[in-house]
């Protein structure tokens, strides 16, 4: 039973306030799991919200230290992160420094959270012992995190280790010991040497290899001068090692097998099948929503502490990308965009090697190459053309898997992949990508896409002009910026930049105005405006626009007659397009 009637709540609140904290901890007990759910993200808005600590939190303390002692209480695993994730932000906190809540009341919750994580450090000690794995991870990093004798911490953590046979469990082990040593300088020495221990001591199996690769980047972090030169040679065979794929005849200790639910397809194309000491769900809490493989932690860190060491992490990220395991390649995928400067051809060539995988190729192209997306992987200009080439190669390999119109195929990861590779040679005005972007328009499959790329293919005017005005004629007067913008097939014509567009854009702009539809007047004036003194035959159309009641419609109206008269354009001003042209916004994606 929580009493927390017995406790003053209004600390930290203003007179009349009601704190809602005290219902939130008692249904977090509730035998509903959606009202546990629910009590579980409300104390985090009002409690935690984005990491902060308040005085509520901290009155909340031993509430959650109870629950979390109670082995019957629902989600006591959910309970003892909650109390790991409100200490580590309180010592985020500058103990002498001075805090408002966010009603302005002066806050010294931080002090007192960080004194009672101290106090009840013996708690995390127990729950790092739980049969529950769940309870046991956020509990081995608190006990490296709160435990104030240093030497005791050290010695249960290295105690986790043998008892442990989870890889999850058994890598944050290693990874809260070296931090320890960082918090707690003392215990510098002891965790050194159980890291060497485990780096040179005698061979273990391949489910061990992990954890030395783990203990090898920690020692490293803890000594960046030792051994420098062999630190990723040794890091690449340990990864090798840890992700040997078992063969059909030997299961790896009789465990089961992960299949990756990604589809790969020809003969050049790596296996998906897991190392079963591997087949964990996503680990690293840092990472949550990036993160595939328990070893992905691991070799973030490796990257980050190699920093412009651009070789060094060119024959590391080689080595992720062409691993057996497809998490392991999953994750490189992500951290190749963290390399400075272009993508080293040993790495653009690994990760083209993976569009087989139909997964991989769509976060590949579209998390890297497409513009659309921010294009955050950068090919060196001498490599445009093995991008290019490599991308119409998978295209057509597509084509012959899933028949011509593999644009609108209902399978929607290859429709991805493909559509993605489309845009990307759109991005480079290839001609290649001309037949996509005409058919879509043509079927209306996906045509908001295309709008961001036809612009850049003036050379086929004649057959874009006429399906870009379809498309403007299909626009619904009252809801002129839904589905798709008015103004982005506006845009596309302006910079197609043939005079065959005027006729269209003057018919728009026509319609636009009995419709009062201003914005789409405002976008019809700025795309003839573009067309200087071509757009002369719109000239009587946009002369009493100049009187007009909306005072933007008026301006444009403006801009365009100088733009005839004098064949000045008016400069294309930045707005919410693809990147170039006159940014009329975003189309909603049906």
């Amino acid at each position: 039973m929580i009493h927390t009637r017995d406790v003053d709540w209004t600390t930290g609140h203003l007179p009349g306030q009601v704190c809602g904290v005290p219902g939130h901890l008692r249904n977090m007990l509730s035998p509903d799991a959606a009202v546990r759910t629910e009590a579980f993200e409300e104390f985090c808005a009002e409690a935690h919200d984005q990491g902060a600590v308040d005085p509520c939190t901290a009155v909340s303390l031993p509430f959650l230290f109870d629950m979390a002692d109670a082995t019957a209480t629902p989600d006591r695993a959910e309970i003892v992160r909650l109390l790991f994730s409100v200490g580590r932000a309180a010592l985020g906190y500058d103990p002498d420094g001075i805090y408002f809540t966010v009603n302005g009341v002066e806050s010294t919750a931080h002090v007192d959270i960080t004194e009672a994580m101290s106090v009840r450090a013996d708690a995390f000690v127990r729950y790092a012992a739980d049969p529950d794995p769940l309870v046991r991870r956020p509990a081995i990093e608190a006990v490296g995190l709160f435990l104030a004798d240093g030497a005791r911490a050290a010695r249960v953590l290295a105690e986790r280790l043998p008892a442990e046979d989870g890889i999850v469990e058994r890598l944050l082990v290693v990874r809260t010991l070296a931090r320890l040593a960082v918090r707690l300088p003392e215990t510098g020495t002891t965790v050194a040497t159980w890291l060497d221990e485990l780096i040179e001591g005698p061979e273990r199996p391949p489910t061990d290899a992990p954890v030395r690769l783990s203990a090898l980047v920690h020692r490293a972090l803890l000594d960046p001068d030792r051994d420098a030169a062999g630190l990723v040679p040794r890091a690449i065979t340990l990864l090798r090692a840890s992700t040997v794929t078992p063969t059909a005849e030997k299961l790896c200790d009789g465990c089961r097998w992960c299949r990756s639910a990604s589809r790969v397809r020809g003969r050049d194309a790596a296996p998906t099948v897991r190392p079963p000491h591997l087949a964990v769900e996503r680990f690293d809490p840092d990472h949550l929503r990036e993160e595939h493989s328990p070893l992905s932690s691991v070799l973030r860190t490796l990257h980050s502490a190699l920093g412009d060491r651009t070789a060094d992490r060119t024959a590391l990220l080689v080595a992720q990308l062409t691993s057996p395991d497809a998490a392991t390649r999953y994750d490189a995928v992500a951290m190749a965009k963290d390399l400075p400067g272009p993508l080293p051809r040993p790495v653009l060539t690994s990760l083209l090697d993976l569009l087989p995988d139909d997964w991989a190729a769509v976060r590949i192209i579209q998390g890297g190459f497409s513009q659309w997306w921010g294009d955050r992987l950068t090919v060196a200009p001498g490599d445009i053309d093995l991008l290019l080439d490599t991308l119409d190669d998978h295209m057509a390999t597509l084509r012959t898997a899933y028949g011509p119109d593999v644009w609108a195929t209902d399978d929607p990861l290859v429709r991805q992949a493909y559509q993605e590779a489309v845009m990307t040679l759109a991005d480079h005005r290839d001609p290649r990508a001309l037949p996509d972007l005409i058919r879509s328009l043509e079927t209306r499959v996906d045509d908001w896409r295309v709008l961001y790329g036809v612009g850049g293919y003036p050379q086929a005017a004649d057959r874009l002009v006429p399906l870009l005005a379809d498309g403007l004629r299909r626009v619904d007067p009252d809801r002129p910026h839904a589905p798709v913008p008015a103004g982005l097939y506006l845009s596309c014509l302006a910079e197609l930049k043939d005079p065959i567009a005027v006729p269209v854009i003057t018919d728009t702009l026509t319609r636009a105005g009995r419709h009062r539809s201003w914005t789409v007047v405002t976008d019809a004036l700025e795309a003839l405006a573009a067309f200087g003194t071509d757009a002369q035959p719109a000239r009587t159309h946009i002369h009493p626009l100049t009187d007009a009641p909306d005072d933007a419609v008026r301006a444009a109206a403006r801009a365009a007659l100088d733009a005839l008269t004098h064949g000045r354009a008016p400069r294309p001003q930045p707005g919410n397009g693809y990147g170039y042209g006159y940014g009329y916004g975003y189309a909603q994606e049906p």
